[in-house]
């Protein structure tokens, strides 16, 4: 099976048994706190490690998270391991977090502004998004000061880049080939020019005719 089916497969029993449990945010919560817990390099190479006994392994486990995860994550984090798919557990807490916010009706936007804005225009940009989305939308705001201006809102796949520097390129790339477009109409009207010069070669035989008859 595909990674990415392993874990959604993972994520929707986690989500399936969260919501029974009315504990949905705090088993994302986990989820997270065992793929955090799992990218340590040292634990990592320990859980990967097939000469490793089962035993230590989950001794290790059982340490690092008891008392900080539901036991239903607990398990999870167990099976998981048991099962040789540490490096998936990021994969699972990613599909689990877009389950939880599809059943929330909720989507996040990374949003770039090129200098930090006030709270009052943040909150106008994240009203755009909701009515555009029609989603409740949670913002992620950074600053990039090579956009110049405007704002970029990434939310899910999609992109909507309303930056100066995205605005510039556009007019710049509009210029190009309306100038492309002239230098070929202008091409194209000098080649149907006609040459008076071809006009007389063409024209000298018929003369020669008339002379010929007139004699």
């Amino acid at each position: 099976m595909l990674k990415g089916a392993i874990a959604r497969r993972y994520a929707g029993a986690m989500f399936d048994i969260g919501r029974k449990q009315n504990a949905l945010d705090r088993t994302l919560d986990d989820v997270r706190e065992i793929a955090q817990v799992f990218a340590n390099r040292k634990l990592a190479y320990l859980l990967r490690e097939p000469k490793i006994p089962a035993q230590r392994k989950e001794k290790v486990i059982r340490q690092a998270l008891t008392g900080k995860v539901l036991p239903a994550s607990l398990n999870l984090a167990l099976l998981v391991v048991q099962r040789e798919l540490v490096e998936a557990m990021p994969n699972i807490a990613r599909e689990l977090e877009q389950l939880v916010l599809d059943y929330k009706n909720q989507a996040v936007a990374e949003v770039t502004t090129a200098t930090k804005v006030d709270d009052a225009q943040m909150a106008l940009i994240k009203q755009a998004l909701e009515h555009r989305t029609r989603k409740t939308i949670i913002m992620h705001t950074r600053t990039q000061p090579d956009i110049l201006g405007g704002v970029i809102a990434r939310v899910g796949d999609q992109v909507i880049d309303g930056s100066i520097r995205y605005r510039l390129s556009a007019l710049r790339q509009q210029l190009l080939k309306s100038a492309a477009s002239s230098n070929a109409d202008f091409l194209s009207e000098a080649g149907s020019d006609h040459h008076p010069s071809a006009d007389t070669t063409q024209g000298a035989p018929q003369t020669g005719v008339e002379t010929s008859r007139i004699q």
